[in-house]
């Protein structure tokens, strides 16, 4: 092989390299159109200890809904029952003790831990019914503290509170800005604290039967959501192949090579 065909072949090997397109920057590519799939088994947020709660309750009885709503006292003139109960909703919170249960008005211990928003809104309504409280209440639920955190490479890491009961990591990574285009799609993991073990799923957004069938796909309170980068990243971390991966570099790699190869060709 002659220093021509040498050349020819350097100079159609970085123009290659140069123009290559990247891959697995889109998520779930081969998702066909009108295409139905079974996730998993979607509970929303089972609530557990420690986490914290707003609830609040109405009935046909003003009196009755002071009470149950913990309303905040005010010896003020003009200040009315609707305006306490209305102010206290941002105060009423109830903590999950670590046994599961909260300590509610006139009801007493209530088991919280295991059941969802709306499972515990039920289990209150009938508490209640069953101690002769209220037999006409409405019961709101709502989180205080309940969220998760996404890390790693995406635009903005940091901790969120859950929007829906059934939040999935789509939802996550968009609530954060979305994964950078550096960001490895085929392994995002999702730590899962649940009492004193750790669990770790990694998710292929790139498969999506594989990644709405994974119990990780809908979010629990206190998940890690992280996002690794890609190779592409992972070898900018060192100074020399900073440089070859720029696009500068290769531009000049061509520009010396062409030059060459028209001294040559002459």
């Amino acid at each position: 092989m002659n220093i021509k065909t040498l050349l020819k072949t350097g100079c159609l090997v970085l123009l290659l390299a140069s123009c290559t397109t990247p891959k697995n920057v889109s998520y779930i590519p081969n998702w066909a159109e009108g295409e139905s799939l079974i996730t998993a088994e979607a509970k929303g947020i089972v609530l557990k200890p420690a986490d914290r709660l707003s609830i609040i309750v109405n009935t046909k009885s003003a009196e009755l809904n002071n009470v149950l709503n913990m309303p905040v006292t005010s010896q003020i003139i003009g200040y009315t029952e609707v305006q306490s109960i209305s102010q206290s909703r941002g105060a009423s919170g109830y903590t999950i003790d670590p046994e599961g249960y909260i300590d509610f008005p006139l009801v007493g211990k209530v088991k919280a831990a295991g059941l969802t928003r709306s499972g515990l809104a039920e289990h209150l309504k009938q508490t209640m019914q069953e101690k002769n409280v209220a037999t006409d209440a409405v019961v709101t639920v709502e989180y205080i503290n309940l969220g998760f955190s996404v890390l790693g490479d995406v635009l903005t890491p940091g901790f969120y509170q859950f929007s829906s009961d059934q939040l999935n990591v789509l939802q996550a990574l968009s609530m954060a800005g979305d994964m950078n285009i550096t960001g490895d799609r085929e392994h995002v993991k999702v730590i899962r604290t649940d009492g004193d073990k750790q669990e770790v799923y990694v998710l292929n957004l790139q498969d999506h039967q594989a990644m709405i069938a994974s119990p990780g796909y809908y979010l629990q309170q206190n998940d890690i959501v992280y996002v690794d980068p890609n190779h592409y990243k992972k070898r900018q971390s060192t100074a020399n192949a900073s440089e070859i991966t720029k696009a500068s570099f290769w531009l000049s790699a061509i520009s010396v090579l062409t030059t060459v190869a028209v001294l040559v060709f002459k």
